[in-house]
């Protein structure tokens, strides 16, 4: 008798064996999606097991169209080791589409799921989907679709038809009339018909129920391929996180003498919190706490942990993958999109490939825990890639939103109407910062008007250092005042608004070792540098520095900024509030660009306004009259009625419409689309000099050569080799990247 011939999804895996993996995958995660299904069922008005029905069907016939001959000769070729010409290959998305449409046909009978979620779902469940098309561009060209293999055809059935038994539905396999039809025809149908179909079907609900069902198919398939285990939530508990604290003081000298009052208060609500702590209070244990006590009470949720910047993101997966561990925290932010952007043909996510499965599960919020920039929330309203299963995890999540009072008026509209949409099917947020002005307490009880309000009282009259101001003198005139106070044995820490002014600060005190940080260094370096910054004597920073950094330093010399940017930096000196330190901050005199650099909030005296209300205070300052400083200076500020504030409220709601709710977003390049307002945009690009250091790497490995730098900088300097974005600058590994001058060089930090 003769052999039959072995269909593969993978390399690595059979057909059947993928599916029974993914099968496997999904009965996990449904059930702990249950609560979330069963709210949205409730609400849009479907029965939950005709959404289960369809969900399974969509994971069953999803790779269906892998059964083709371009595919198999693909994974012989690949399983062989030979070489592999993409070009002969044909989506098998395509290909899987006909024999999802009649099977939904005859299997689902629910109207509120009539739209052809699945059709969308598996059309787009790895290249992006959009109106044009260019995803398929290719597959156009055909002469003809190939034909899935019969007996491979029927197997594949088969096993369809035995999973749906064993969920107690009755299906005959042979009663489903599967007629010759080109998937292509069905794809443009879809396309061309589905601004009528979402008019018809009501756009928003179409959104949520695609969520729910692409959501599940990337989780489930993702798993499923990389034949890993579903891990969806931490078991650590407040025992866990204390003994941990415990460890901590014990390492740093300092007496464990129990959770603080503030931490208490913040740890036992069930719900959403406003959290006001100056630094050093133990804000981050108490929203580990608050984390842990709200996702028992949820019974399945993930813990999504966002923050202004990569640099403090950063420092943060290290504090919290030391509590979690490694594998169970998840690192998201804009560096890691790197892999997935630059890959001619990554196919089919081989996430047998640990660095590329950790890649793609990080940047979805999959883990347990994930660390981020707030970034990776809001442009899951811009349809970006992977929203939809980043959307269905943070839909049941419990957020930690640190340093709330850094973002703009753009970035925070974005924010509120984010916080506004999780909110509804169920996701819990504890709202932190060091400093909150009475205008930002009344915005967030707008979209929380249930949340708690904790403010640490207990250190309100304490003080933390002498404050100095020197309104007439910048900080570039300042350097025998610094030299001094390295000189007598003071950790000095010094921090600009400007990349060129840190950088030419650090050559200036070169001879005193100082570490320059900020934001234009590679991937590698920064890692390198963040770790240096605890042992060294004197750092010399931009803004990067004045969130979630647990650093502790004696003087500080800043330039001025807004009030709440100043307590920040103010919070890395005398961390622990010792009474016998001298401990003293010294303010100066903002150069020009600093104002393109705050002018954001629309307030051009803003920066002046601060030096002159930081004056008339005495210099003996403590924690209270830093909040009535950041009162006076913010007195008549109203957010929300800024023009970028209003402006992205207004675009969170067209991006979703221009998409037609369900397709993504094909390019960042919109720059109202944008999460962060800035006055230039940004590329992520690597210096021309690491080009045959980078060339062969893969693009995981590519992405440790990365830096940041204006976009127009980038088209009057760089180019394109082989795919990859160089940039011909000067780079050094210890002041990072310097661009030519030019007035346009001053952007935000990240």
């Amino acid at each position: 008798m003769k052999n039959r011939k072995v269909y593969f999804a993978k390399p690595d895996q059979t057909y059947a064996e993928h599916v029974y993996s993914v099968y496997d995958a999904w009965k996990q995660i449904v059930n702990y999606k249950k609560h979330l299904i069963k709210g949205i069922a409730n609400e849009i008005g479907f029965k939950v097991e005709e959404f289960l029905k369809l969900s399974l069907l969509t994971i069953l016939l999803h790779d269906l169209g892998k059964l083709i001959p371009p595919f198999q000769a693909i994974m012989d070729a690949k399983r062989e080791h030979r070489n592999v010409n993409y070009k002969n290959n044909y989506r098998h998305e395509i290909c899987s589409l006909p024999f999802l449409l009649f099977s939904k046909d005859y299997l689902i009978k629910d109207k509120s799921l009539k739209f052809p979620y699945e059709l969308f779902a598996v059309a787009g469940h790895h290249k992006i989907l959009d109106i044009t098309l260019k995803s398929f561009e290719r597959e156009l060209y055909f002469k003809e679709e190939p034909s899935v293999f019969q007996d491979a055809l029927n197997d594949a059935l088969n096993i369809m038809e035995n999973i749906f038994r064993q969920e107690g539905y009755d299906l005959d396999i042979n009663s489903i009339k599967f007629i010759k039809y080109e998937g292509r025809s069905i794809l443009n149908k879809m396309i061309t018909s589905l601004s009528q179909l979402v008019n018809h079907y009501n756009g928003n609900v179409v959104r949520i129920i695609y969520i729910l069902t692409k959501g599940i198919l990337h989780y489930a398939d993702w798993h499923g391929s990389a034949k890993v285990p579903v891990t969806y939530k931490t078991e650590k508990t407040k025992a866990d996180v204390i003994s941990n604290i415990k460890e901590r003081c014990l390492n740093k000298g300092i007496e464990f003498k129990g959770l603080r009052k503030f931490q208490e208060e913040v740890a036992n609500i069930i719900g959403d919190a406003i959290a006001i702590a100056p630094t050093g209070s133990g804000k981050t244990e108490a929203s580990i706490l608050w984390a842990l006590n709200n996702i028992e009470d949820m019974e399945y949720a993930k813990l999504i942990y966002l923050l202004p910047t990569m640099a403090t993101a950063n420092s943060m997966w290290f504090r919290l993958a030391e509590l979690f561990g490694s594998d169970n925290v998840g690192l998201a932010h804009s560096s890691a999109k790197y892999f997935f952007e630059h890959e001619e043909e990554l196919f089919e996510y081989e996430l047998n490939n640990i660095k590329e499965r950790d890649l793609l599960f990080d940047r979805s919020f999959i883990r347990p825990v994930t660390v981020g920039t707030v970034d990776q929330i809001l442009n899951m309203g811009f349809n970006s890639r992977h929203w939809a299963v980043k959307e269905i995890n943070a839909m049941n999540a419990v957020f930690v939103i640190d340093e709330i009072h850094a973002y703009d008026g753009w970035t925070m509209g974005l924010l509120m109407k984010t916080i506004e949409h999780l909110t509804h099917y169920g996701a819990r947020f504890l709202l932190m910062s060091a400093t909150m002005p009475q205008y930002m307490i009344n915005l967030f009880k707008k979209y929380l008007p249930q949340a708690q309000i904790v403010r640490d009282t207990q250190l309100l009259n304490e003080k933390r250092s002498k404050y100095y101001v020197f309104e007439d003198k910048y900080i570039q005139e300042a350097d025998e005042e610094i030299v001094k106070a390295l000189d007598a044995g003071h950790k000095v820490l010094v921090v600009v608004n400007t990349v060129g002014l840190c950088q030419q600060l650090a050559m200036e005190l070169k001879e005193y070792n100082p570490v320059c940080f900020h934001s234009r260094f590679i991937q590698k370096d920064r890692k390198r540098i963040e770790k240096s910054i605890d042992n060294a004597n004197i750092v010399i920073a931009t803004q990067v520095v004045e969130v979630s950094l647990d650093i502790d330093f004696d003087w500080l010399f800043t330039e001025c900024a807004p009030p709440d940017a100043l307590a920040q930096r103010a919070g890395r000196v005398n961390r622990y509030r010792d009474p016998q330190r001298d401990s003293r901050v010294f303010i100066f005199k903002a150069n020009e660009n600093s104002e393109k650099l705050y002018n954001p909030l629309n307030d051009r005296d803003l920066l002046l306004r601060t030096i002159n209300v930081f004056k008339e205070a005495p210099k003996d300052i403590c924690e209270r009259d830093i909040i009535d400083i950041i009162q006076r200076v913010y007195s008549n500020y109203q957010i929300e009625e800024t023009e970028a504030y209003q402006h992205a409220i207004e675009m969170y709601s067209i991006g979703q419409k221009n998409r037609l709710f369900i397709l993504d977003d094909p390019s960042e390049d919109d720059n109202n689309e944008k999460t962060r307002l800035q006055k230039y945009e940004t590329i992520n690009v690597i210096p021309l000099c690491f080009y045959d250091t980078v060339i062969d790497l893969s693009p995981a490995e590519r992405a440790e050569y990365e830096v940041r730098i204006p976009y127009w900088y980038f088209l009057k300097h760089g180019k394109i080799y082989d795919g990859i974005a160089f940039c011909d600058l000067h780079y050094d590994n210890y002041l990072g990247a310097i661009l030519k001058e030019d007035s346009r060089t001053v952007f935000i930090e990240d």
